[in-house]
């Protein structure tokens, strides 16, 4: 019974976690959109073609906008001026989120922009089997801290402080286990040939 529990809040915690960017997400773009289309419909009744390919000349007058307004910030991302800025945040507030690192290593990853994996893909070995997991930390002593996530959502899981003997790197990108993790093992043949 307690494991039921154990898994219906975890579940509810990784959906509640995948959902909300998500949210947020869309209610940005909606009213950025919002904001874009009344910026650029009186320069769209000054355009004598009503609609390209069906789509609306004011919707798509506002999507480039958005789009370029996009492709700006991306440019100023790359400033000194940014990354302190996202430095500051990320040191006062973002780390004191549960969570945040973790979530913005794998998206990093998953983006492909990470410069080094901060978590290691790892096997580790739980309860006689084996587990996939991201290793953490090294710690004195032989020992290191893992964290094992739920499947299928990789958002919550456990931290686990192991021996070394207990853990096998799998030498993968971090998408990769995480895809094996979320399609709940599919695709380990592939990923583990030769590793256990």
């Amino acid at each position: 019974m307690r494991s039921f529990f154990h898994f219906l809040k975890t579940t509810i915690v990784g959906g509640v976690v995948f959902l909300v960017p998500i949210i947020v997400l869309t209610i940005i773009l909606g009213k950025a959109f919002g904001i874009s289309r009344k910026i650029v419909a009186p320069l769209s009744a000054l355009i004598p073609v009503e609609s390209v390919a069906g789509v609306g000349m004011a919707k798509l007058m506002a999507i480039t906008a958005i789009v370029f307004f996009c492709f700006l910030a991306g440019l100023f991302a790359k400033t000194v001026f940014a990354r302190k800025i996202v430095g500051w945040l990320e040191s006062t507030l973002l780390s004191k989120l549960p969570g945040y690192s973790f979530m913005k290593s794998m998206g990093e990853s998953i983006a492909g922009i990470e410069k080094e994996q901060m978590y290691e893909p790892v096997l580790a070995w739980i309860e006689d089997a084996w587990q996939i997991a991201f290793l953490v930390e090294r710690i004195e002593g032989g020992h290191v801290a893992v964290f094992i996530p739920d499947a299928p959502s990789p958002w919550s899981g456990s931290v686990f402080i192991m021996t070394t003997d207990r853990v096998k790197p799998l030498d993968i990108p971090i998408a990769s286990a995480l895809k094996c993790i979320k399609s709940l093992g599919a695709g380990s043949n592939a990923m583990l040939k030769g590793k256990l």
